[in-house]
């Protein structure tokens, strides 16, 4: 398509700010931040570069910054499709959820889960952890593999790449 592009990841919360502050120098028509939880940092970056244009995918638009448009997403559709299939799938009757942080967008794909699992069986049961982290990947698979000695054939992970583990 012709597009030049960059990518950088933040591993920690102070990167944020700084890997923004990077694209958006770099004069990019298009910053993109991925996850609410990067809501502060691009709000800062957007006010102090006013001519690049920003987005910010599970996070709402602010009128107050014209260059900054939130992409939000129906997580929950997505989320009840993936439990209708676990709930179909599962040997066991159990499923479960691994999420990262609680927070909006994780417990809407949860909540999704949850409910098309219960329309395509309503006697499954579901076990939900959150890990409380995006990153730390002992943490998902310790919790996955706790859900699994309860019974859970089908692992379903909303936590980023913390969810790596529970894969």
């Amino acid at each position: 398509l012709g597009v030049d592009f960059k990518v950088l990841e933040s591993h920690q919360e102070s990167e944020y700010v700084p890997n923004l502050q990077t694209l958006a120098a770099q004069h990019y028509d298009l910053v993109i931040a991925v996850g609410f939880l990067m809501d502060g940092a691009i709000k800062k970056v957007a006010k102090a570069f006013p001519d690049v244009n920003f987005a910010i995918i599970d996070d709402a638009p602010d009128p107050a910054l014209p260059n900054v448009q939130g992409l939000l997403f129906k997580e929950q559709e997505s989320g009840y499709l993936a439990g209708y299939l676990a709930a179909l799938t599962s040997k066991t009757g159990t499923v479960s959820t691994v999420g990262g942080q609680k927070i909006p967008p994780v417990d809407h794909y949860i909540a999704g889960f949850i409910a098309g699992a219960k329309a395509a069986d309503p006697q499954v049961k579901e076990l939900n952890d959150y890990s409380n982290s995006f990153t730390d990947t002992a943490k998902c698979k310790q919790l996955a593999l706790n859900q699994i000695s309860q019974g859970s054939d089908v692992v379903f992970q909303v936590a980023g790449g913390c969810g790596l583990g529970a894969l």
